[in-house]
């Protein structure tokens, strides 16, 4: 168990499954790995990277994983799982994937070719560069790009060949499916009344 954990309110079960997925360094942060940049978690700062790969946690047997959750950081994806760990029958067969602030296209060609056929949920915050992340991640994993521009007060998603046009407040992933006619088959969770799962937490009261 980590201190900075137990005190945000991770879950110890959580904290077992994280564990073999992070280090902590010589100030006792927590260190996690993306390959070519590394998320960086203090008792006073979170520094998020942009990332041309992905931090991985859970089994690296993909036969066996059941559900990918995809989120911005590996802060998100434990708050998360925290959060609604009820729900999960067994996290053996989860896998959960960290983009960092920017998901690209080398990221979804990634997931579309490693991870083909299995159940993907998005776990984006609500702000508007949670859902660019969504709509740029199914679209790249469905292998059916998706260009989005943002001026102003309007979202311009170009897909299939087409302009779709969108307020920032109505622009999400599913706005763009209502709108095409085309379903990702990606769920969206977002966490209710909070910007991010790690404010969600920050704010729950909780007894283990």
């Amino acid at each position: 168990m980590h201190p900075y954990l137990i005190r945000l309110g991770v879950h110890p079960e959580v904290q077992v499954f994280f564990q073999p997925f992070y280090t902590v360094d010589r100030k006792g942060d927590l260190v996690f790995n993306y390959g070519d940049s590394i998320e960086h978690y203090g008792i006073a700062f979170h520094k998020i990277p942009v990332s041309e790969n992905l931090f991985l946690a859970g089994s690296r047997n993909f036969h066996t994983v059941s559900h990918v959750i995809i989120c911005t950081s590996a802060m998100d994806a434990m708050a998360y799982l925290s959060l609604n760990l009820p729900y999960f029958r067994d996290i053996r067969n989860l896998l959960f994937l960290a983009t960092g602030t920017r998901p690209g296209t080398d990221q979804a060609h990634w997931i579309s070719k490693n991870l083909a056929g299995k159940s993907f949920k998005c776990i984006f915050g609500n702000d508007l560069l949670g859902r660019v992340a969504e709509v740029k991640l199914a679209a790249g994993i469905r292998k059916m790009p998706a260009a989005v521009t943002v001026q102003a007060e309007t979202v311009i998603v170009n897909f299939r060949m087409k302009d779709h046009v969108f307020t920032v407040d109505g622009f999400s992933l599913n706005a763009l499916e209502k709108k095409t006619g085309y379903r990702f088959n990606i769920p969206v969770h977002k966490p209710k009344s909070f910007d991010s799962w790690i404010e969600h937490l920050q704010h729950h009261t909780f007894n283990y």
